[in-house]
This record gives structure tokens, C-alpha cells and sequence, in this order.
């Protein structure tokens, strides 16, 4: 019996089965690798990220700069040409206490929804889990997410095509796995460093 890798819905064919890219494949250029990874996932989960894919993908594409290269481009044409995008953007900016612009006014600086973006590391630890285990991460796990603003990571062309740089560089991940925990490094355009830690219970 196969199941939805998020909710552990049994899934059967013509009502709810489908299947979820993971990493979302909206992350990619139009040109998108032909290896993408897909999961076995419910119709209902599937329909459940689509908005927050497209919030994440805009935003990481807009952080990253260059180097996000034509998925930069789509995500500042999209929030630069519709107001509900850029007022979404907006909502996730605050005023810097200390740093100011040329005209002396507080520069504004993107903040992630802490809640939001661990949810949609989450799922995406849990696709790339079912990827390599053919199994569901136990409801039981505890996780607990990473943020690396100060890091640079070395450009992941440098290092031999092997697992996890598949999708280089607009995706990398690379996972430490112990008897009760696995720890997971995500890396989106070469520039953004997360991790998601998972404490397994023991069996």
C-alpha cells in the first residue's frame, strides 16, 4: 500500500493519488532538469503547497541576486508586476534598527515567517527522506530548522558531480545520518544555507 509521504494517506489510483516534486520544481529555470525528483503524494497535500512554493520560490530567487540567474529574473517580474505580490513581499520587510540608506533613512530588510518557512523545509526533508529510505520520516520525529545568512557556501561546481548535486546550483543537499538523527543541509541557488535537524525515536 503505497502512502502520501506527507499525511500518510493511503492512495489510490483515479481518487486521490498523485505525486510531488520535491524540491518544488517552480525553484527551476523553465529548462528544468529532466531527473527531477517526484514523490508518491495525496491530491489534497499536493494542492496544499502550490501558493506557499510559489511565495518561497520568489523570495529565494529574489534574495540570491545573480545567482539565481532566470529564476532571479521571474521572481522579481512577477512581485514588480502585480501589487498583491508586492505587497506580499513588503509584509515580510521591516525597518533595520541600525542600518540606513544613502538618504539616511532605515533600510529595509526581508525577514522569512519562521513558522512558514520551516513547514516548507520540512516537507521538502521529508520528499528527499522518502527518496532514500522508500519510507514515510516517523509523525513522531522532532525537527528543528537553521538559518546561515552569515555563510557563503563554495560554488558547488568546484566539487564532483556525485548525490545531492544533481540539480546544482540552483539546489544541493547533502544529509548526516545517525541511529536517532538525521541532519540536513539544503542549499538553494548557490547562496541560501538551511538546515533541518531530525530526531528519529528509536525503535
Amino acid at each position: 500500500m503505497k502512502q502520501c509521504y506527507l499525511c500518510g494517506a493511503e492512495l489510490i489510483k483515479n481518487k486521490n493519488k498523485s505525486r510531488d516534486h520535491v524540491p518544488p520544481d517552480c525553484i527551476f529555470p523553465k529548462d528544468k532538469p529532466n531527473n527531477l525528483i517526484t514523490i508518491p503524494c495525496c491530491k489534497r497535500c499536493n494542492e496544499e503547497y502550490k501558493q506557499i512554493d510559489e511565495r518561497m520560490r520568489n523570495f529565494l530567487g529574489i534574495l540570491a541576486g545573480d545567482k539565481s540567474a532566470s529564476v532571479g529574473k521571474i521572481s522579481q517580474r512577477v512581485v514588480l508586476r502585480s501589487q498583491k505580490w508586492r505587497d506580499v513581499f513588503l509584509s515580510y520587510t521591516k525597518e533595520h534598527p541600525t542600518l540606513i540608506d544613502n538618504s539616511g533613512n532605515p533600510r529595509l530588510v526581508f525577514y522569512f515567517d519562521d513558522d512558514e518557512l520551516k513547514a516548507w523545509l520540512i516537507r521538502i526533508v521529508k520528499g528527499l527522506f522518502y527518496q532514500l529510505n522508500k519510507s514515510r520520516i516517523n509523525d513522531a520525529a522532532i525537527y528543528k530548522v537553521g538559518k546561515y545568512p552569515q555563510f557563503v557556501p563554495q560554488p558547488s561546481n568546484t566539487f564532483p558531480k556525485e548525490k545531492g548535486l544533481e540539480f546544482r546550483p540552483y539546489f544541493v543537499y547533502g544529509v548526516i545520518q545517525e541511529p536517532s538523527n538525521d541532519f540536513w543541509v539544503l542549499i538553494f541557488y548557490d547562496h541560501l544555507i538551511f538546515s533541518v535537524s531530525v530526531d528519529l525515536p528509536i525503535q
